[in-house]
């Protein structure tokens, strides 16, 4: 399941001082995965954010990308953009930029970029009343997770259901999705999730998934509860095995599934974004808006453990690393401030962003370290000779 963690790229060159994480360790400024600094996210070969949930690649500036067959077409996206995550997250995500920003099939939200430290993000109470409907029950929709890129496996048929409660009305997968009798493939070429305000891009990988919770699960089927969503082809089902093969379409990936492990509601969301979130009544997750006001003050900048699929941050304890051989954490720590709050925080990732003047926007690459490097060399060497 950690396979498709096996090649990745930084974002900016390593070469700084250590940076703080959620549990208060430090740690260099190196591509890694615990490394809550945007400027050192590990990217897949293809640019993609190469976090569990495959979700996260927030940016503080504006995002140029070549668009369209016709040479010179430059689109741009805005500044503060993020790509969801686990069951709101899709396939065409791990693709390459035209994918992921031109396709209109991969999922991307916008963050409020207002405040002064552009390399923090932004971050809103939850309203209470949300918090009060949040599903933290053993229904609640699992945690989806990336297992292998670019793959295939064997699929075979889901169990049946028997009960056709209201929940799993609610579950049923969206119109083009076949479920009554499962065949060996759940087809889902036009299923979707709807056009939400505050979103772009859409993904049949969360109507897949309800329709396989909805049918049993993948646990009987292999380790680690193995899937395949195939957004090009609308293949949805359990893996047979953990046998996989590796193609060349990022359209289809592998990806594995658990139960949510939130104790308690998460507190705060991104400023200006649209959240997902698991609601109390059971059926598709629902969605707010993350909203604060202008947020031109945020304070009390530190690292926090993201989830994507929200995005929400939750609780340092649930983002921790456990297990000896486990090195991805479950969610994502970054670094952020809290919208409105005064309080003075240092400024974690400043150090490493590019000035105001450059092209290059957080996590974007830098030769700013390079330019410096050189310089104190030539100023070491005129002296010598003087």
């Amino acid at each position: 399941v950690e396979a498709v963690f096996s090649h990745v790229r930084s974002s900016q060159d390593p070469d700084e001082a250590d940076v703080p994480v959620p549990d208060g360790s430090p740690l260099a400024h190196r591509a890694k995965p615990v490394n809550p600094n945007p400027s050192f996210k590990p990217l897949s070969p293809t640019g993609a954010p190469q976090t569990r949930s495959g979700g996260g690649g927030w940016r503080s500036k504006a995002k140029h990308f070549a668009a369209g067959a016709a040479i010179g077409t430059v689109a741009t996206v805005a500044a503060g953009y993020f790509f969801y995550g686990g069951r709101h997250s899709g396939p065409y995500c791990r693709g390459q930029d035209e994918a992921r920003f031109g396709s209109g099939r991969c999922p991307r939200g916008t963050s409020s970029t207002a405040h002064a430290c552009k390399s923090n993000i932004p971050l809103c109470p939850i309203p209470e009343g949300v918090r009060k409907n949040w599903n933290l029950g053993k229904d609640a929709p699992p945690n989806v997770n990336l297992a292998f890129d670019n793959s295939v496996c064997s699929v075979v048929a889901l169990p049946a259901k028997t009960d056709e409660s209201a929940t799993d009305k609610a579950n049923a997968p969206a119109p083009g999705a076949t479920n009554a009798t499962v065949p060996d493939a759940v087809t889902n070429s036009t299923a979707t999730n709807s056009t939400v305000d505050g979103i772009v891009g859409q993904s049949g990988l969360d109507s897949c998934v309800r329709s396989i919770i909805a049918s049993g699960g993948c646990d009987s089927y292999s380790a680690g509860n193995l899937f395949l969503y195939d957004e090009d082809a609308g293949k949805c089902g359990c893996c047979s095995s953990s046998q996989v093969t590796t193609i060349k379409s990022f359209a289809s990936v592998v990806y594995s599934y658990s139960p949510a492990d939130l104790k308690e509601a998460p507190k705060h969301c991104i400023s200006g974004s649209t959240m997902y979130y698991p609601n109390a009544s059971g059926g598709p997750d629902v969605t707010t808006k993350c909203e604060c006001g202008a947020c031109t003050t945020c304070g009390a900048g530190a690292p926090r453990n993201m989830d994507w699929s929200g995005p929400f941050v939750v609780p340092d304890a649930a983002g921790s690393i456990s297990g000896g051989a486990k090195t991805q954490p479950e969610y994502d720590p970054v670094d952020t401030c809290l919208c409105n709050n005064a309080t003075a925080g240092v400024c974690e990732s400043q150090s490493a962003a590019p000035p105001p003047s450059a092209a290059a926007g957080v996590g974007a690459h830098s030769s700013n370290l390079v330019v410096l490097s050189s310089a104190i060399v030539f100023l070491l060497h005129f002296l010598k000779r003087g």
